[in-house]
């Protein structure tokens, strides 16, 4: 995993300069060759200096090939530097620019990212890789309308793509589609069999229709793979709390927090659930078991009091 890089001002004024190019050429569609700048705009990496004696390429996919070289051998900066100079080849070369893109957006670079992407889509809008690394840069900005135009469009040009129909599955669950989710899961794990991050997703959508069973079965799965995936042990441990099997929540739950914090979410789902007594109990051991748990486990056994009362009433 690359690590997460904080962008600078410098990166910020460089996402600037490439969309500000973007946008004054507009009516063209191409990006602006005559600002020499705009191409190192993209580039967030070592200095020009330390590849100083690489030599000169003859052709933009010269550039790419020495960059995909670098790319597998997880010199990212070095593939940076190549894509760039595919780009000084060739402006309109929207894999160089889908592939700028994608090394920023696992970088945690949205920024320049968005704008190599959108560089990309004006060269070539039906480019699958931009439109669904563009579409998940904008729902995790929660621009979700635009983000399900690209991302539906990126599968549509490219029904390969794993990770849009992960992306697509997330945005069909917020609008409640499970159906519609599960089968965008089922064709991303078609593809990548192996992720833990789209069968956890999928544990979570069945979970939210109300399989429960078929949730526990798909959190077990990614955990086979993973067995340090700490969102499917949390997301196990809540639906064994939703359905009474609190033994069983307790040490999924335990496996990625510690016990005072498990003992309080147990109780607060019971009590979400309406098993006020047994939510009472949990409240309880977390208090005991840690200090640092009594006050929010005591705000949440103050707010089970008031339930018990007012149930009560209704009787």
């Amino acid at each position: 995993m690359h690590t997460r890089l904080l962008l600078t001002s410098r990166h910020l004024a460089c996402a600037a300069a490439v969309c500000l190019a973007l946008s004054g050429c507009a009516h063209t569609g191409k990006p602006m060759r005559s600002q020499s700048g705009v191409y190192d705009a993209l580039y967030d990496g070592k200095s020009d200096v330390a590849y100083a004696t690489e030599l000169p390429v003859s052709s933009a996919a010269e550039a790419i090939q020495l960059g995909d070289d670098a790319f597998r051998a997880g010199d990212l900066d070095k593939a940076l530097f190549q894509y760039i100079r595919a780009l000084k080849k060739d402006g309109d070369n929207a894999d160089a620019l889908y592939k700028i893109g994608f090394i920023h957006g696992a970088r945690g670079n949205t920024q320049l990212a968005e704008a190599a992407y959108r560089w990309a889509l004006r060269s070539q809008p039906n480019h699958a890789g931009a439109l669904g690394g563009l579409g998940i840069i904008l729902m995790k900005e929660r621009k979700y309308d635009e983000a399900a135009a690209n991302l539906t469009q990126a599968v549509r040009f490219d029904p390969s793509m794993a990770s849009a129909h992960n992306a697509l599955g997330v945005l069909a669950d917020m609008d409640r589609n499970y159906a519609a989710a599960q089968d965008h899961y089922e064709r991303s794990l078609a593809i990548a069999k192996d992720s833990p991050e789209v069968i956890n997703n999928l544990g979570y959508s069945r979970y939210l229709s109300g399989n429960h069973k078929g949730a526990i079965a798909a959190f077990q799965d990614a955990l086979r793979i993973d067995p340090n995936y700490k969102r499917a042990w949390r997301n196990l441990g809540l639906v064994y709390a939703r359905d009474g099997q609190y033994e069983k929540a307790l040490d999924a739950l335990s496996k990625v927090q510690d016990m005072p914090k498990a003992y309080n979410d147990v109780g607060y789902v019971a009590m979400l659930g309406g098993h006020l007594n047994d939510a009472e109990g949990f409240f309880d051991e977390a208090m005991r078991m840690s200090p640092q748990y009594y006050a929010l486990a005591g705000m949440n056994a103050q707010r089970l009091q008031m339930l018990k009362k007012d149930r009560t009433a209704a009787r």
